[in-house]
């Protein structure tokens, strides 16, 4: 894995990430928890507190920016012990600044590290880290190394094609300085590598499908500009225990509907966002 030192690391340490990465707190608590709760990740967390419950139970977010999630827990009644994971410092210091008696920390390398200064959690949580990352394969093992019992993901995948893990060729521009990898796993190859683990069970899986190349600065291969390549932002909830069958049980979830806002509600936001965000700095 890459270290917090590599070149494709450094814009996580630019103000400019900060601002950006903090946007939901700018937003009205019912309007954020609505957004929120809109992405599939999130309605796997939900799924897996209604089943399971909150209440003595640890979970860690590996990505955890500002520490947003924070407050969707407390106001959502979630009572578990959350412990918040950052490789940028910046993050880590304006999570801490909004939310005191939260518990945050900075990891320099990746993230086996937490197991040996924090432990294991029941529940891992890790939004759109394991597609910045220069070893993907090694960090999404590494997460699954800090599981007990489930690991909830958001990644960019691709249906077909081969994963294309150079990330001088499938890589993000980020706040008109830096380049970071941007790396879309093939479905099918996640699949695959994680049915070889010994301790991977389930895998749910919903993809919410859109062309990835092109948008947001980013330089991809070029089939990931055309939708014949089923390009998705994906969300993985990934049971931890013992196999069935010699294989995971796979299911693949299908979502229909979308995200609604009313009259009033995308005036109230628009009128929030105007008075409430910050301009960014010269």
């Amino acid at each position: 894995m890459a270290r917090h030192s590599s070149s494709f690391f450094q814009g996580w340490e630019d103000k400019e990430h900060v601002r950006i990465f903090d946007w939901f707190s700018y937003f009205p608590t019912p309007l954020f928890i609505k957004q929120f709760e809109y992405f599939n990740e999130i309605r796997l967390l939900q799924k897996y507190f209604e089943k399971e419950g909150s209440s003595d139970k640890s979970m860690f977010e590996v990505g955890c920016a500002t520490g947003e999630m924070v407050r969707y827990l407390k106001k959502k009644g979630y009572n578990c012990d959350y412990h918040g994971f950052d490789i940028s410092e910046q993050a880590i210091t304006a999570a801490r600044k909004k939310f005191p008696l939260g518990k945050f920390k900075t990891i320099t390398e990746n993230s086996r590290e937490i197991v040996e200064s924090t432990g294991k959690a029941e529940l891992v949580f890790s939004r759109d880290v394991i597609m910045h990352q220069t070893d993907p394969w090694g960090f999404l093992d590494s997460l699954l190394e800090l599981a007990t019992d489930t690991v909830i993901l958001r990644m960019k995948t691709r249906d077909k094609g081969d994963t294309c893990l150079d990330p001088e060729l499938s890589c993000q521009a980020h706040y008109d300085k830096y380049w970071m990898p941007y790396i879309v796993i093939n479905v099918d190859e996640l699949c695959a590598h994680l049915s070889k683990k010994a301790n991977v069970a389930e895998i749910n899986i919903i993809r919410s499908y859109g062309v990835l190349g092109g948008k947001n600065g980013r330089f991809l291969p070029k089939e990931l500009y055309f939708s014949e390549s089923g390009t998705a932002e994906t969300a993985i909830q990934i049971r931890i225990g013992d196999k069935t069958n010699s294989s995971p049980t796979i299911n693949l979830i299908d979502r229909s509907d979308k995200l609604q806002l009313s009259v009033i509600e995308r005036a109230w936001l628009k009128l929030w966002l105007v008075y409430k965000r910050p301009e960014p700095e010269a």
